[in-house]
């Protein structure tokens, strides 16, 4: 209990905005707002940039959904994600992603087959796409997305002792898809995804914030 209460701290605090960023600075580095201006969006002239490269750091929390439930428990899970915004690619934000997570042993599980520890490491890479959704949801204070990953998952476990008869696997590959929704405030955005990806699949929660470096 003590642990998932140190992991939710650590989100809020990662989630907290920052109130010395203003809104025209939130124009200069968030990938969304340089592309949701209205002049853009009804074809009039606009003076100021179009599009550009970002890098995304990202932080959140991941649950485990399914069979992965019945072995593990939620981790934090962190990563980074190259953005390519262009207003001739709108409403899409296409990307690459780097993810990872590390999934402890259930107590009940690690107890019910006398088990030390159990830890899933995931490490994913993978190609994204972002849907802007205000040319069809006018919000004045935030700017709704869809999100989709498609991303090649890595699986690595360390267990003790390592003599048991449950055959787990240690190492595994796969695909999986991930699908999500949220809004950006400001500069941050905040969004819920889900994972399809076999005998791991997770559910999550996450914050990223985004920091350019091309405009053009």
């Amino acid at each position: 209990m003590a642990k998932n209460i140190k992991l939710v701290f650590l989100f809020l605090i990662f989630l907290t905005p920052l109130k010395s960023y203003s809104q025209n600075k939130a124009i200069n580095f968030s990938h969304t707002t340089i592309i949701n201006q209205d002049s853009i969006i009804k074809g009039e002239t606009f003076s100021g940039k179009l599009g550009g490269i970002f890098i995304s750091p990202f932080l959140g929390i991941e649950w485990p959904v399914k069979i992965f439930n019945t072995t593990s428990v939620n981790s934090l899970t962190y990563g980074l994600k190259l953005e390519f915004a262009n207003i001739k690619l709108y409403p899409v934000i296409l990307g690459a992603i780097y993810t990872y997570q590390n999934n402890t042993g259930k107590d009940e599980f690690l107890t019910k087959n006398l088990l030390n520890f159990l830890n899933t490491k995931i490490t994913s890479f993978g190609i994204t796409a972002d849907i802007l959704l205000n040319k069809y949801i006018k919000s004045n204070f935030t700017l709704p997305f869809l999100t989709l990953e498609l991303k090649y998952l890595k699986i690595q476990k360390e267990i003790s002792p390592t003599e048991n008869t449950l055959n787990i696997i240690m190492n595994d590959n796969l695909m999986g898809i991930t699908v999500g929704g949220g809004f950006t405030l400001h500069i941050f955005d905040i969004y819920g995804t889900y994972t399809f990806a076999k005998d791991y699949s997770s559910a999550g929660i996450k914050t990223r914030i985004h920091f350019p470096l091309i405009k053009f």
